[in-house]
């Protein structure tokens, strides 16, 4: 499969050239910026270095007709002896990562969805209501998307909390939301479509990896360092002022088909003031730690479905692994990370995936 490598102005959005690749690695990470790292040999023909600046360009990943990738060039180095350049990149909610919250701003009993588009618009991107915060306009939001979870949030400027970080903690919190950056061409122009999914649960498909089928399962791991029966979140204040919340998985505790004894996890969430969001944090803690994670290690066929293109980061697939004839993977899980390299022996991906049940509500008794 044919990949080019396209790079933009990051303000205008205007696209300024191609360049020639001899090898590339990308990651789309859920929730999270993800990276990619590109060498660009300098037999190809001479670069230029002028548009080629950290942060002035957006470089696009395309596999076929299909954008997978973008984000800001944040550096570059050049190989002499190899007569090579590497560029390094970020992906674009990166930029967001590095913009802070510098009004105050108050939100009672809103879709957290419009919380995170008013965020993006008068902090970011520079399209909201303060238009002396300039931005680059660069995100794409479907302003008809909601959740259904109505939140009571402030910001405040002295705070100068980071845009990026604002997002992802309401994100993290219990009955919060999964988003990713998905960069297309529209009429000609290269965008990037905010894409929210809820609940975080995962995305249905009707993917199927087969181990020797459609994939290789080359290994998986059972890890119970996260299991928590326990889960306490504090909050804003000192000593006795301090707030405090506590979840529990009673259930694990006393169910004699899979009993453990208490195990405790403690979250410090110094800028939270309300109760209930930091009981959202501690129910969370819970539900990530309600099973031990069997996380499969799952590389993908070259030229087979799915492919590179097929799967997005939040979506679920069924994973299918018989080893001597024991089951030992048979179970649905969500996407988090796909990690794609390519280079003169081919094209290889593989799957980062957590347990479907990890993202479930559990947890019987919250004490206040």
């Amino acid at each position: 499969m044919h990949y080019r490598v396209i790079f933009a102005e990051f303000l205008s959005g205007q696209v300024w050239g191609e360049l020639a690749v001899s090898d590339l690695q990308f990651t789309r990470t859920l929730n999270a910026p993800g990276a990619a790292s590109i060498k660009v040999p300098l037999a190809a023909g001479p670069l230029d270095f002028q548009a080629l600046q950290p942060w002035r360009v957006l470089v696009y990943i395309q596999r076929g007709g299909q954008v997978l990738w973008g984000g800001p060039l944040v550096s570059y180095g050049v190989d002499l002896g190899a007569e090579e350049v590497t560029l390094s990149c970020l992906g674009l909610w990166a930029y967001y990562r590095r913009r802070v919250i510098n009004y105050t701003s108050t939100h009672t009993q809103r879709d957290q969805a419009l919380i995170v588009r008013t965020l993006l618009r008068d902090f970011g991107d520079g399209t909201g209501a303060y238009p002396w915060n300039t931005g680059p306009n660069a995100l794409t939001l479907d302003d008809t998307f909601t959740t259904g979870v109505l939140r009571d949030r402030t910001y405040w400027r002295h705070e100068w909390k980071n845009l990026g970080q604002a997002v992802e903690d309401m994100a993290a919190v219990r009955d919060g939301f999964d988003f990713r950056i998905d960069p297309a061409w529209s009429a000609g122009r290269l965008i990037n479509r905010f894409v929210m999914s809820y609940p975080t649960t995962g995305e249905p498909t009707s993917v199927v990896l087969d181990h020797g089928a459609t994939c290789d399962v080359t290994a998986f791991t059972v890890d119970g360092s996260n299991v928590a029966t326990e889960a306490t979140a504090t909050g804003a204040g000192d000593a006795e002022a301090q707030l405090v919340t506590w979840w529990y998985d009673l259930e694990h505790e006393t169910d004699a088909s899979r009993r453990i004894p208490r195990l405790a996890t403690v979250q410090s969430r110094t800028d939270v003031t309300d109760a209930g969001t930091l009981a959202g944090y501690a129910q969370q803690a819970i539900s990530e730690g309600s099973t031990p994670l069997v996380v499969p290690s799952v590389r993908l066929y070259p030229g087979q479905y799915p492919g590179v293109g097929d799967l997005s980061v939040g979506q679920l697939v069924q994973v299918r692994a018989s080893v001597a004839g024991w089951p030992a993977v048979n179970g649905t899980y969500k996407v988090t990370e796909i990690t794609t390299r390519v280079d003169s022996s081919g094209e290889d991906t593989a799957l980062t995936l957590a347990p479907k049940g990890v993202f479930d509500r559990v947890g019987s008794y919250a004490r206040p």
